[in-house]
């Protein structure tokens, strides 16, 4: 009796081919590819059309955040610590709120934590404004990672 048909890795391990894997990013934009460049001008009708190249919109942006993903986390995390470590000499002198609210970022703060940060440094007035711009410039970093996924 014949067992079932082998398919994919296993039917490759037993014939000797090489086994070709792709990474995730690699191969969601490869289908992505494939519904914008064959399967969605195949299509006759408006609506299917459309959400085809949507589908392939989508993917597309899945595999970027997939590719960039692990890359931008490593940026986020640095660019918190070298946001702490120039922090660290103002926070010293700094009132009880503004160094909890620097607290509560911790070692794995995020850039979307630093809103309580953002509101003790304005609150604590001129010298917390003058702190803003390092907060500003990890901001900015994070907008710019952002954006090279939107595009």
């Amino acid at each position: 009796m014949a067992g079932p048909p082998l398919v994919g890795g296993e039917a490759d391990r037993r014939l000797g081919d090489p086994v070709v894997s792709l990474e995730p990013a690699e191969l969601l934009e490869r289908i992505a590819a494939t519904i914008r460049g064959e399967i969605a001008p195949a299509v006759d009708e408006e609506f299917p059309k459309t959400q085809a190249f949507m589908t392939s919109v989508i993917l597309h942006r899945i595999a970027k955040q997939l590719a960039l993903g692990p890359g931008h986390a490593e940026a986020e995390v640095a660019d918190l610590a070298a946001l702490a470590a120039e922090l660290e000499p103002l926070l010293r002198q700094a009132p009880e709120g503004v160094r909890e609210a620097a607290a509560a970022l911790g070692p794995g703060g995020a850039v979307a934590e630093l809103g309580p940060l953002i509101e003790a440094l304005y609150e604590w007035g001129e010298e917390g404004i003058a702190a803003l711009s390092a907060v500003r410039r990890v901001l900015r970093r994070d907008i710019d990672r952002r954006m090279e996924v939107a595009t």
